[in-house]
C-alpha cells in the first residue's frame, strides 16, 4: 500500500522500518522471470535507465582505479535482480558477482547470462548478510534497490564489510519529496502502470541528507550525486507515455528531487586485487 506525503509524516530512514507497517511488494520480482530482459515488458523503464546509470558506474570505477584493468576489479551487485546492471558491467570486463534474495530472479539472470555468453556469478542471498568474505570487492553496486530495503543501516554495514579500503559504492535511488510521489507513485504506478503498483512505497524513499548520514555511520564518504531523469522534458514525453508507456533515454542532471545517482568511498588505500 502506498501513502501520500500529505497523509502522514514519513519516518527517518536512519532506523529500520517495520515491514508489517511499511509495506512494499518486493515479492513481485520473483514472478517476473525472463521478462526481466523484455525491453517491451513490465520492467522496460529499467532498460531505458540502464545506459545512463551503467555508464556512470563504469566512469567512477575507472576514476577510482585508473591503473587497474577491468578484469582486476571485483564488483558485487547487491540486489541484482535479473542482471541488467551486472551483465552490462561484466561485458565491460569486470569480475561481477550478483546477489539477490529471489531464487526465481537469480535463475532468470543465470539463463540470460548463459545465453549471452557473459560471465557473471549469481548467488541467492540477503543484502543484510550475503555470506561473501570481507573485503571481496573493489566496487559494490546498489542500483534501484536501496529504496526497497527496510533496514538500510544493516544493508550499508554489509556493503562496507564487502568493500576493500578505498573501494566504492555505486548507487541510484529515489528522493522522498512531493515531486517523487507525484511522478513515481501517482503517475508512473497508479495512472500509467509504467511501474507495477505497490512495488514502491514513498515512505521508503531516501533523502540525500539522510543517505549522507547513513553512509557516514557505515564508514563511507559520499563522493557525489546527480539527478537521473528522462532526457526529454515532460511535454515531449507525453505522447510516448500515453501511447507506448515509454520514457525514452535517461541522462544525468543537477535535479535530485526524484531519482538520483551517486557514489560513496570507503576510506583507505586501494588494495591490490588477487
Amino acid at each position: 500500500m502506498t501513502t501520500s506525503p500529505a497523509a502522514s509524516q514519513a519516518p527517518d530512514r536512519a532506523a529500520a522500518l517495520d515491514p508489517g507497517r511499511v509495506r512494499i511488494d518486493n515479492a513481485y520480482y520473483e514472478e517476473v522471470g525472463d521478462d526481466w530482459w523484455n525491453t517491451e515488458g513490465p520492467l522496460r523503464a529499467l532498460h531505458e535507465m540502464n545506459p545512463a546509470r551503467t555508464g556512470y558506474f563504469h566512469r567512477i570505477v575507472q576514476e577510482r582505479f585508473p591503473d587497474r584493468p577491468a578484469d582486476a576489479v571485483r564488483v558485487v551487485d547487491l540486489g541484482c535482480g535479473g542482471g541488467l546492471v551486472a551483465e552490462n558491467l561484466a561485458a565491460r570486463g569486470y569480475r561481477v558477482t550478483g546477489v539477490d534474495l529471489s531464487p526465481g530472479t537469480v535463475a532468470a539472470a543465470r539463463r540470460h547470462a548463459a545465453a549471452s555468453g557473459v560471465e557473471v556469478t549469481y548467488l541467492v542471498g540477503s543484502a543484510y548478510g550475503t555470506g561473501l568474505p570481507d573485503g571481496c570487492a573493489e566496487a559494490v553496486v546498489a542500483s534501484d534497490v536501496l529504496e526497497h530495503f527496510h533496514d538500510l543501516p544493516a544493508a550499508l554495514a554489509e556493503i562496507d564489510r564487502l568493500l576493500v579500503p578505498g573501494g566504492v559504492l555505486l548507487f541510484d535511488t529515489v528522493n522522498r519529496t512531493v515531486r517523487s510521489y507525484l511522478l513515481l507513485i501517482l503517475v508512473a504506478e497508479k495512472l500509467l502502470g509504467i511501474i507495477k503498483p505497490g512495488t514502491h512505497n514513498w515512505k521508503m524513499f531516501i533523502r540525500p541528507a539522510e543517505l549522507r548520514r547513513l553512509l557516514a555511520d557505515a564508514g563511507l564518504r559520499l563522493g557525489g550525486t546527480h539527478g537521473l531523469s528522462p532526457a526529454r522534458p515532460l511535454p515531449a514525453l507525453l505522447p510516448g507515455l500515453l501511447r507506448h508507456r515509454r520514457l525514452g533515454e535517461f541522462t544525468l542532471t543537477g535535479d535530485l528531487s526524484a531519482s538520483y545517482i551517486g557514489h560513496a568511498v570507503k576510506p583507505g588505500s586501494t588494495a591490490t586485487a588477487p
